[in-house]
């Protein structure tokens, strides 16, 4: 395995960690802080949100900065974020804290993601991609489970502490271990947001926010959700958390390679179809929540929303590179605004369906969410063509 790779792997792989912990963690979050787990969840709302706006403004802020000094500089941010977040007093400073970490990684996905790129032979990008966006993956393995076990027997607080001295880590990989890497050429921010007008990319990026979207109208509530299917506590949640996170790991390199070997189209309505019926079931194991054939049910279910999830991430970022490949970051860069704004959006429905609904009620509005993807795929991308019917 290329070092190169795997050391941005690790950056991802802290930032992915960073990210999606609070899914484990909203319940003692809210009780520490005095609020409830539906305003808890705006702590990932304010992360996704904040990175999908700023993150193409930063990179054209950031273009002329080399590119290992920029991937350390968006890492030493993040970690001082997440401990700083771990000794925030208040909910306010809390939600501080996560904007800052947001703008770090903002910075360093993109950056990290365009550096894969340039770094791999033509004909082995989706792999290499699918190495880097592997850090997430993994994060969903080990961190993310480990940051749930560490709330669970100690506090939320030191989980940022040990975000925070992930990404220190990932600072001296970087340093150590990457080579220095040529400046793509600078790109304004309104020729950054002009790929806007390629009618393929744009398809391709509500894509990616629509099927986001629905996966974290779930995602963010989960563990409330498999504690009510399961009656597990802190410990047997951190359990299923690692179940999702080795599905993760599978789908993330069934993406990769579906991205070099097969069609777009065929391979992206699978992957929607299964992350669809998968968030469907949810609804139905919390309605059948304490008996045999829910916690049966729930394994195949976490494995499938594991699988599919994370091989439309890499598959999406193959294609906008495909799309754009004269402006390859500026591409990549926007579909992390759309993942995150997808993420953001899900995570605030999510919290209006807890309001005004019930956890069985997450499932059926998440899979409605990714069921809209699919409509859009037919609708907007030809078999065999790389962009959007009326391109021809």
């Amino acid at each position: 395995m290329n070092l190169r790779l795997l050391v941005l792997a690790l950056g991802t792989f802290a930032v992915g960690t960073g990210s999606f912990v609070f899914a484990g963690l909203l319940e003692g979050v809210a009780e520490d802080l005095g609020v409830s787990v539906g305003a808890a969840g705006h702590l990932i709302t304010i992360f996704a949100v904040t990175y999908a706006v700023t993150s193409p403004v930063l990179v054209t802020l950031t273009g002329s900065v080399a590119r290992r000094r920029l991937l350390m500089a968006a890492l030493v941010l993040f970690a001082a974020a997440s401990l700083a977040a771990a000794v925030a007093p208040t909910f306010g400073l809390l939600l501080l804290c996560r904007v800052a970490a947001a703008c770090g990684a903002a910075v360093y996905t993109p950056t990290a993601a365009a550096v894969a790129s340039s770094l791999a032979d033509p004909a082995e990008r989706g792999k290499a991609l699918s190495v880097v966006t592997g850090g997430f993956t993994i994060a969903f393995v080990v961190g993310i489970p480990l940051g749930s076990l560490v709330g669970t027997y100690s506090s939320w607080r030191m989980t940022f502490v040990l975000v925070g001295v992930l990404g220190l880590a990932a600072v001296i990989g970087v340093r150590a271990l990457l080579p220095d890497v040529a400046n793509p050429p600078p790109v304004g921010l309104r020729e950054r947001l002009g790929v806007l007008r390629q009618p393929a990319v744009l398809a391709a990026l509500l894509l990616t926010a629509l099927a986001l979207m629905g996966a974290f109208v779930v995602f963010t509530y989960i563990s409330p959700l498999l504690t009510e299917v399961t009656g597990f506590g802190g410990g047997g949640v951190s359990l299923l958390l690692l179940l999702f996170g080795l599905a993760a790991v599978a789908g993330n390199n069934l993406g990769g390679y579906g991205a070099d070997h097969a069609g777009y189209r065929r391979v992206a309505a699978a992957f929607l179809a299964v992350l669809a019926l998968s968030l469907l079931a949810f609804s139905f194991l919390v309605a059948g929540a304490g008996t045999g054939a829910a916690l049966v049910g729930l394994f195949p279910a976490l494995a499938a929303w594991g699988a599919a999830g994370f091989a439309f991430n890499p598959l999406q970022q193959y294609r906008v590179i495909q799309l754009a490949p004269a402006t390859a970051n500026v591409a990549l860069s926007l579909n992390a605004s759309a993942i995150y704004l997808g993420q953001g959006l899900g995570a605030g429905l999510g919290a209006l369906v807890l309001g005004y609904g019930s956890l069985a009620a997450l499932g059926w509005v998440g899979a409605l969410c990714v069921a809209s993807a699919l409509v859009a795929l037919f609708l907007l991308v030809e078999p065999g063509k790389p962009g959007p019917r009326h391109e021809g």
